[in-house]
């Protein structure tokens, strides 16, 4: 392994809490002799230095296979977080094999296991519909013998949803969702990373091993991670950051990541969250806006999450300033294929419930809007034509696919 990249963590007290530090040093192809990537628990004064090291090399993974450079981990790690890895990366490399390339983690000392008993879980916590729905249902036990032990503490992420240069909006996210939290008798536990912001990884491949790396930040209190699902089981869309085929295998030893709720389509969800007024009142979905504890109205996520709401009866939640203008709905910016899927679940929760509505003709419109322009891409003759603007031909074409 000597082309492998070098992995170090260093851990120091701060006057907020606890620092760790991942030194990343001998990478291929970087201008960088050496990567800093921080993890500020906050709050966190007495916290041990981590046992092993699982959760810092899955934060890098995606790094790791993009550079097709193997890690060689200055300390301990699991076996069960190294077979993990594996499959993990088995997975990926299938998926996107012109982009990413398995590669050999090899750690100073390997250990079977550690935890002692069955600990308490925390769960990823950003306000949002998914993370909210896991959270009501584990904390209040509503799955009785099947619920997660839920009884301290959600953990909150500063650096990704809200940049790490404003504070303030991360502060008035912890307010605007205080009295969910607080109903629900857990705490707010924040940390703070530049992982995100330094770029080395593609967001929409990596959301869930960064994520995985912050809860593991906790694996010297709790046993369990909770993360809130994207698609359900019935449409899921792969490859994808967060699936229920690969979050799973972001687990350790030290630490199981549980990816829970693919039961539940995010129409049901919110039909779960709309029961609990205060959940109603709070529910944070909005990362594009300009103030980022707020819910915009106007993007993608937000004018599906009004969507959802009208599907389950909810024509004006408090959680935004207005309702959904219908007109807008043709106007939903749809960038992939899992945003499109979240639109036809919508559509497939409301006709199952035999509701009809000049918005869901609307909705319907702009889905077969984004598969049309799909099948424009894949088609290379076509879209040769539309970059020469040869719209005569084009509508030619598109008259012989559809009569």
């Amino acid at each position: 392994m000597n082309d492998a990249m070098d992995l170090r963590v260093t851990q120091e007290r701060t006057a907020e809490g606890t620092r760790r530090t991942v030194h990343l040093n001998n990478l291929r192809n970087s201008e960088r002799e050496n990567l800093l990537i921080f993890f500020d628990m906050i709050g966190e004064r007495d916290a041990p230095e981590p046992f092993v090291l699982d959760g810092f090399v899955f934060g890098i993974i995606f790094y790791a296979m993009g550079l097709a450079q193997g890690v060689r981990v200055h300390g301990r790690m699991s076996t069960d977080a190294l077979r993990n890895l594996n499959e993990f990366q088995e997975a990926w490399t299938l998926w996107k094999g012109k982009i990413y390339t398995k590669v050999d983690i090899v750690p100073d000392e390997i250990v079977d296991c550690m935890a002692n008993g069955e600990r308490e879980a925390i769960a990823a916590f950003s306000g949002g519909v998914d993370s909210m729905f896991t959270v009501i249902r584990h904390a209040t036990g509503r799955l009785g013998l099947a619920s997660y032990p839920l009884k301290k503490a959600v953990l909150l992420v500063h650096g990704f949803d809200v940049p790490l240069a404003e504070p303030e909006q991360l502060e008035a996210l912890k307010e605007r969702t205080r009295p969910f939290v607080r109903e629900l008798n857990l705490e707010v536990r924040t940390i703070r990373t530049n992982l995100k912001e330094l770029c080395l990884q593609d967001w929409e491949d990596s959301f869930m091993s960064q994520l995985a790396a912050c809860l593991h930040n906790y694996s010297h209190e709790f046993s369990c991670g909770l993360v809130g699902s994207s698609e359900s089981y019935d449409s899921l869309v792969l490859p994808w950051g967060s699936n229920p085929a690969t979050d799973h295998l972001l687990s350790g030893a030290a630490l199981r990541i549980v990816h829970d709720g693919a039961g539940y389509s995010r129409t049901r969800k919110v039909e779960e969250i709309a029961k609990n007024p205060t959940a109603t009142s709070v529910v944070k979905v909005c990362w594009e806006g300009r103030e980022t504890f707020k819910n915009c109205g106007l993007c993608e996520k937000c004018m599906r999450t009004l969507l959802n709401f009208l599907a389950v009866g909810v024509v004006n939640p408090p959680c935004f300033s207005e309702p959904l203008d219908i007109l807008r709905i043709r106007e939903i910016p749809l960038h992939n294929d899992a945003q499109c899927a979240e639109l036809v679940s919508i559509v497939a929760y409301v006709k199952a419930k035999g509701i009809e509505a000049e918005w869901i003709n609307e909705l319907e419109i702009r889905v077969k809007a984004y598969r049309h322009s799909g099948e424009l891409r894949k088609d290379a003759s076509l879209w040769n034509m539309v970059k020469r603007g040869e719209w005569m031909q084009i509508a030619r074409n598109v008259k012989k696919r559809l009569f």
